[in-house]
């Protein structure tokens, strides 16, 4: 009779406990599918922000670019004008550059695609939408017939941000009816698309300075231009002269290169100066 009684409260115990673990394990899961659920939601907020960051970013620059446009005219005109206008688009493009830099904090990846791509009709868009984008401003365009023969092994999208806003940048520190040249140049790590304008070019910050330690280079903006050719296995060489103007080359390894009459091999060096004086 006594040993019932203790069977049957043992089983009783271990019944209660099992009830208690049960509800303990089902308390966790409810918690745990919360806290995806919380976690699901804040990505999807966090990356609906990141959009309309990059979209009032594009837009700010767009309405920039039309401004830049304007004020040439107006100088051209000898309108008292123009150095407002001037003004008011070199700050849309710092408010664009600002929130620029807060989509970039995100940390998100960029997911690259393995395309072929025409590297002379990427060009033909990027000019074709910074050409739309200054509006009544004017720049003559110069682009090697290599360009034409070449293809490349990338992502058609990330190149053609690349060179909107390598060409962006051109159009930026030159001035109404100057030259911008593009051509393809052998570069000892594959092959160099070189992007050239006699501009008045972009003054190197002092070493150690703030603006030397920026991620954005030498003050050109090209942050997200750079980590792009980057995650290509390339990079972005900037050289700049005050006064003569400034030379963008986008270097693309060789392994990328399909196709093209350049073969990928030695440098091309000649000095910014001699290069700028020879295109007049």
């Amino acid at each position: 009779m006594f040993s019932s009684a203790v069977l049957l409260l043992a089983l009783l115990v271990t019944v209660v406990a099992y009830v208690l673990q049960t509800v303990r394990l089902r308390g966790a899961h409810r918690a745990n599918a919360g806290a995806v659920k919380l976690r699901d939601a804040a990505q999807e907020a966090e990356q609906a922000a990141i959009r309309q960051l990059r979209l009032a970013e594009h837009d700010l620059r767009a309405i920039g670019m039309t401004l830049h446009g304007q004020a040439e005219c107006l100088a051209g005109g000898g309108h008292e004008q123009a150095a407002g206008v001037a003004a008011a688009a070199s700050d849309l493009f710092d408010m664009a550059d600002d929130l620029h830099d807060q989509a970039m904090q995100s940390g998100t990846n960029h997911v690259l695609l393995d395309e072929q791509v025409d590297l002379a009709a990427v060009v033909n868009d990027a000019i074709a939408n910074v050409t739309t984008a200054i509006g009544p401003g004017r720049r003559h365009w110069r682009v090697a017939k290599d360009l034409s023969a070449t293809s490349l092994s990338a992502d058609r999208r990330a190149m053609r941000h690349v060179l909107t806003r390598v060409l962006a940048t051109a159009v930026r520190t030159t001035r109404h009816n100057d030259w911008i040249e593009m051509a393809l140049r052998p570069h000892p790590d594959g092959l160099a698309l070189v992007i050239e304008d006699e501009g008045a070019g972009i003054a190197t910050p002092e070493p150690g300075s703030r603006a030397a330690r920026d991620s954005r280079g030498i003050g050109m903006r090209l942050t997200l231009a750079r980590a792009l050719m980057e995650a290509h296995g390339g990079r972005v060489e900037v050289e700049a002269r005050t006064g003569v103007g400034t030379r963008v080359s986008l270097v693309f390894p060789a392994s990328r290169v399909r196709q093209s009459p350049i073969r990928p091999s030695r440098s091309y060096a000649a000095p910014l100066q001699e290069a700028v004086a020879a295109g007049q």
